[in-house]
């Protein structure tokens, strides 16, 4: 079974890193001059960016498959003497931001700049308000995008040393999609980008919260204009925390763990794939809490079945709790007999793989893919085209 899942993983999982890399090149060197362009429309937006974090499961080292989906956030930041105060709300997870001395912050000679804060970004009270937040993401991407030559009514185009490269973009829940194609018209990746508001260690959320395990290299958390999965009053007042700086840490160098989640996601897709990917992940934070480094030396075999085992309970229990705050229970939106029916097909498939071990590939498969992997065919390797030879055009990215 050893060999089996490192087959599968080098085969149908994990992209040859020349791949990875040039997939990685265009996508840092596009957004790095579409953020200086976003600068150029928006003198707020100027004042208020901090960083872009590349988030997401390609740059945690958990990807499933090809680099095709990018999940990036544009950090910003609130000047300390507005004087920002983070408090929890009545929903475990989620936070409300008020600006206490919004108006002494604008009364300062580099508060100009800030001057319509409140206008797009604000609500009753000096609540920062998720909706007036994405509503002025999307036009400002809009803003920029309307800078590039335009190929028809929905696409633009631009030229770097990589290549002739389309983009068009679409709205999908707090974040803005740019779609990046080849100018044949050749998918390369859709790029989700998320406003978000950074802070310093000094508001860390504190009832019910776990303290942070890296205060002095990894200070920083986000909030994301996410809502709360039920109905809540105001709706714009909720914010979603994102520790995704220390959960990087956290899942680092730990030998066969980034193995084991994909190989557990990879079964996710083909037989629940109503659970989120960042659930998996949250279990196996709970799971290194429980282990010893030694434990992610083992084999991937140990490891793997050891940590589905593990997931599976946490899913027959109705429960993944957040990692960072216990009282909010990810799966808690999804119905008992759904939760019911995937744990009782992931027991179906333990049991299965315990008796027969060379089955695994059937149930971590699907049919095409299992077929390609009995004739010995190596997708991953053919996963994505070649970079195309450098071009000229009319909008030129350096």
């Amino acid at each position: 079974m050893e060999n089996i899942l490192n087959d599968i993983n080098k085969r149908f999982i994990s992209l040859p890193e020349e791949d990875v890399r040039g997939n990685k090149q265009i996508l840092e060197s596009v957004l790095r001059t579409f953020v200086e362009q976003m600068k150029t429309q928006d003198p707020l937006f100027k004042a208020l960016f901090r960083r872009v974090f590349y988030g997401g499961s390609f740059y945690d080292g958990l990807k499933v498959g090809k680099p095709e989906e990018f999940d990036l956030d544009i950090l910003l930041h609130i000047p300390i003497y507005a004087q920002p105060v983070l408090n929890e709300s009545n929903v475990p997870g989620f936070v409300w931001l008020k600006l206490n001395n919004l108006d002494g912050w604008l009364r300062q000679p580099e508060g100009r700049v800030y001057k319509d804060f409140r206008k797009k970004f604000l609500a009753d009270n000096d609540f920062l308000d998720t909706g007036k937040t994405l509503r002025w993401m999307e036009s400002l991407v809009q803003k920029t995008l309307n800078t590039l030559p335009w190929v028809n009514n929905a696409t633009c185009e631009l030229t770097n040393e990589f290549g002739t490269f389309h983009i068009n973009w679409w709205k999908g829940g707090p974040a803005m999609t740019l779609g990046i194609s080849h100018s044949s018209g050749e998918k390369i990746m859709d790029v989700d980008l998320v406003a978000c508001f950074v802070f310093s260690g000094d508001k860390w959320p504190i009832n019910g919260y776990r303290s942070n395990p890296f205060p002095s290299t990894k200070p920083e958390f986000f909030i994301v204009p996410k809502k709360p999965q039920g109905p809540v009053n105001p709706q714009g007042r909720y914010w979603s925390l994102s520790f995704q700086e220390q959960e990087r840490v956290l899942i680092d160098n730990k030998n066969r763990l980034k193995p084991a989640v994909k190989l557990i996601k990879k079964l996710k897709e083909k037989t629940h794939p109503n659970i989120a990917s960042y659930y998996i992940k949250t279990v196996f934070l709970h799971i290194i809490e429980q282990k010893d480094q030694s434990f992610w030396n083992k084999s991937l075999r140990e490891v793997f079945m050891t940590t589905l085992r593990e997931y599976n309970e946490f899913i027959a229990d109705q429960s993944i709790p957040y990692y960072w705050c216990r009282k909010n229970n990810l799966i808690g939106h999804l119905a008992p007999i759904t939760l019911n029916n995937i744990s009782n097909r992931i027991g179906y498939i333990i049991k299965d793989i315990e008796n027969n071990p060379e089955n695994i590939a059937k149930h971590l498969l699907t049919k095409e893919e299992y077929t390609k992997y009995i004739q010995g065919e190596d997708v991953m390797a053919e996963a994505l085209p070649a970079l195309p030879a450098s071009q000229t055009s009319s909008c030129v990215i350096i």
